[in-house]
């Protein structure tokens, strides 16, 4: 481990497990990148998908926000959007307004962690 990886480790990211889904670091940091700049893009579909109660349409946009997270070892993320995506598949329009702030924060906390972390 480098100074970098562990700092995603301190930070609750099961970086082990991002590498190995990536193959190596190279591919990872790579794919990070991609991930980190398709977030105000996906944030901003989710928003919209929300504001309209199009929750088939939102359960998509959760469902591979979550799958993407947690392949890069982002879990509490992943599981945030876990939770997202069951209940709009639900149609429960009130957790999804209920829990959206925290949706929304942990999205720009990971933001953050990998902003971090490319600054290293």
């Amino acid at each position: 481990m480098n100074q970098k990886e562990d700092y995603l480790k301190s930070m609750g990211v099961d970086v082990v497990a991002g590498i190995a889904n990536m193959m190596d670091l190279e591919t990872y940091n790579e794919m990070l990148d991609d991930f980190y700049d398709s977030f105000d893009e996906e944030t901003s579909a989710i928003d919209s998908f929300k504001n309209q109660g199009d929750m088939p349409n939102y359960a998509i946009k959760v469902h591979a926000m979550k799958s993407n997270a947690r392949s890069f070892g982002f879990m509490k993320l992943g599981d945030i959007c876990y939770a997202h995506e069951m209940a709009s598949k639900a149609n429960d329009i009130n957790y999804v307004n209920e829990h959206y702030d925290e949706l929304l924060k942990n999205i720009e906390e990971t933001k953050q962690i990998i902003s971090n972390y490319k600054n290293l």
